[in-house]
């Protein structure tokens, strides 16, 4: 009997486990996820979930239908004001961490113990322990209902778009970008073959063409199979390769490319089935998780390092055009800020002409029309001093500094005078 809740979630991590690999052992062509709403299984706040948590949630999403691989504890809802549905069942998501304490009780936290001397460390005592939290998927609350806004962008950031090659075959932007630039940890050789394999004493992948494949899918689903497989030699993950087919070593491996191949293709938005090859062990996996549901752990701990290490490095240019337009968009709205200060600015009556000019530039971040102005003998009014203020604390800072100005109510900006008087010299030196 498992007594322990650490237990409970593992039994429960096994059965979802069996009914999906009982649902392919009647048609191998069964993909392992479908591709409604691709994407890492994560919390509210976009922090993906890791290793076996990552994969069961995927099981989940997969076998309830939800809409996106969202989730969130019961405290969390609470706190967003939302409500879960009745009768709701939430899953359990387990936390890993360490506890470590010297002979007296006193505790200590992992990078403290980490900056130890090997004499210190030898006072400490270093206990592993895991936590469960249930979880549950937005679908199973009103999220849609309080915040649809929200629940729209939600949906759209997982919506899976339909891409075709120039063939009509299903295209993987991520994929097609690592291939063409060999943007792999390791050569990859896509030509007129029989079959897909990695060898492990050459570090090198091989990979019939893609227009050999009945669709789109399943090459992406074999490469990333073998590519499974290549993060596992010594000088990455340090899995063990050199086992012979049949052997229990091997078939584990195949598990764990199989899984590992399962995940990154949802994380895609790629729908894949399993090898043929390796339909053949469906009884062995399922035989084996059964008699020790701690199987899994060995076996999803692995396809955690090895998804993640693929996500990252198939993902890495495209994280960086996502980055590199947010920050466009960030530009283009200071932009439209202080397009709407400058129009605010033109159309003031009680300002001089000329002071309009240098205070749009100040706007603009240049300084020097002021300062300009100042050598002129030009003291602002009480009207351009009040313009000033609202133009915000940067610009206002550099104009008190260029022009000496002092009154007790113009130094009420969100900062304090300290740090005013700090960015006024910064801003004095950039004259």
């Amino acid at each position: 009997m498992m007594d322990s809740v650490n237990d409970k979630a593992l039994q429960k991590f096994a059965e979802l486990m069996v009914n999906k690999i009982e649902e392919i052992s009647d048609d191998f062509q069964t993909p392992w996820f479908s591709s409604v709403g691709h994407g890492l299984p994560q919390n509210l706040e976009g922090r993906a979930y890791n290793g076996i948590n990552s994969f069961m949630l995927f099981l989940l999403q997969e076998k309830e239908h939800y809409h996106t691989p969202v989730y969130m504890t019961f405290l969390q809802a609470k706190e967003l004001g939302l409500k879960v549905n009745k009768g709701a069942v939430s899953f359990p998501v387990l936390y890993w961490n360490f506890s470590i304490k010297d002979e007296e009780g006193n505790k200590i936290t992992m990078n403290e113990y980490k900056s130890l001397s090997k004499e210190e460390k030898e006072k400490y005592t270093v206990y592993p322990f895991t936590k469960v939290y249930p979880v549950f998927n937005v679908d199973q609350t009103n999220f849609a209902e309080v915040h649809p806004d929200k629940w729209k962008d939600l949906q759209q950031k997982f919506r899976i778009a339909e891409l075709k090659d120039e063939k009509g075959m299903f295209c993987s932007p991520e994929i097609d970008y690592m291939l063409k630039n060999q943007k792999w940890l390791c050569p990859i050789s896509s030509t007129f073959s029989d079959h897909a394999f990695f060898r492990p004493s050459e570090d090198k992948i091989y990979i019939p063409l893609k227009g050999q494949f009945k669709d789109g899918e399943s090459f992406y689903s074999t490469l990333l199979h073998e590519m499974a497989h290549s993060t596992g030699v010594e000088s990455r993950l340090g899995r063990e390769l050199k086992n012979v087919f049949g052997d229990p070593k091997y078939a584990k491996e195949e598990l764990v490319a199989e899984l590992t191949a399962a995940v990154t293709c949802q994380s895609l938005g790629i729908a894949s089935g399993i090898q043929e090859d390796n339909a053949k062990y469906l009884k062995n996996w399922l035989g084996a998780i059964k008699k020790e549901p701690k199987f899994l752990f060995s076996v999803l701990s692995d396809v955690g390092k090895a998804s993640t290490m693929i996500l990252n490095e198939v993902c890495k240019e495209q994280q960086k055009k996502i980055e590199q337009q947010e920050e466009e968009k960030k530009e283009e709205k200071k932009e439209e800020r202080i397009s709407e200060d400058k129009c605010r600015v033109c159309k003031d009556e009680e300002l001089s002409p000329a002071f309009k000019v240098a205070l749009a530039a100040a706007l603009s971040g240049s300084f020097q029309a002021l300062a300009d102005l100042k050598e002129k003998g030009f003291r602002p009014s009480t009207e351009e001093v009040k313009a000033l203020k609202e133009a915000g604390p940067k610009v206002y800072i550099a104009a008190q500094t260029i022009f000496n100005v002092k009154s007790e109510n113009i130094l009420s900006t969100v900062t304090s005078e300290s740090q005013n008087r700090k960015e006024g010299k910064q801003l004095t030196l950039n004259l």
